[in-house]
């Protein structure tokens, strides 16, 4: 840090683009976080209208709740990091920036999608839908994951962008833009795990379950090169 008389200290890195990639790796681990929370439930969830249904939640209250708090914190360290990528891309592609708001606006989207997914988790847990019927339980699951699905739309919509601006024009090194553009692609087989009522890419599928992950991919490397641009 170098001070000059009269004037307010000046460091040799900006602060806040480190910040900003900071919460780019802090979106991932609390994702991941959470994600493991799901080893800590009783058993598996039980099948929609199951008379267990509400015994099962009352029992993994504590797990559900932690789980889907630590979901909520790590999309919104993800809006703090998408700002940052909104101004990369921006420096890149230039006036008038449209597929920089795009990939801004469709990001932004799909984080409230997943926190609003989130929030009906988190109603789920509460004690006053003990007294409910355990079919309209299981309703509110559905809404959940139906809600955390759709948020792959707009998701593909924002990588889609960014393997645009990446490979066409630099924003990121073109390897981070070619796996932004698998990203899109598992996005949108997410989105259409809708579809389906059983097998791999149902909305409980393990393959479903895995594409969820792909997104981790391209988050993870892209704070890092952040990260390393703007360290001291």
């Amino acid at each position: 840090m170098t001070r000059v008389a009269g004037a307010a200290p000046t460091t040799t890195a900006p602060v806040w683009p480190v910040a900003g990639a900071v919460a780019g790796l802090l979106s991932v681990v609390l994702g991941l976080a959470g994600g493991l929370l799901e080893t800590m439930l009783s058993g598996p969830w039980p099948a929609a209208g199951d008379a267990s249904y509400g015994p099962f939640l009352a029992e993994n209250r504590t797990p559900v709740l932690a789980q889907s708090m630590l979901f909520v914190a790590g999309q919104a360290a993800l809006i703090w990091f998408l700002g940052y990528v909104r101004a990369r891309l921006l420096r890149a592609e230039g006036d008038p920036g449209v597929l920089s708001a795009v990939a801004f606006g469709a990001g932004l989207t799909a984080a409230a999608f997943n926190i609003a997914g989130q929030g009906v988790q988190i109603v789920l847990t509460l004690p006053s839908t003990t007294a409910l019927d355990p079919g309209v339980l299981a309703a509110l699951m559905n809404l959940c994951v139906v809600t955390i699905a759709l948020a792959n739309a707009p998701l593909a919509l924002m990588f889609a962008a960014v393997a645009a601006l990446s490979v066409g024009r630099g924003a990121y090194p073109a390897w981070l833009g070619w796996i932004a553009a698998a990203a899109t692609l598992a996005a949108m087989l997410s989105t259409v795990s809708l579809v389906p009522t059983e097998g791999p890419l149902s909305p409980l599928g393990p393959l479903t379950t895995a594409l969820r992950l792909v997104p981790v991919l391209w988050y993870l490397p892209a704070a890092v090169v952040m990260l390393r641009e703007h360290r001291p």
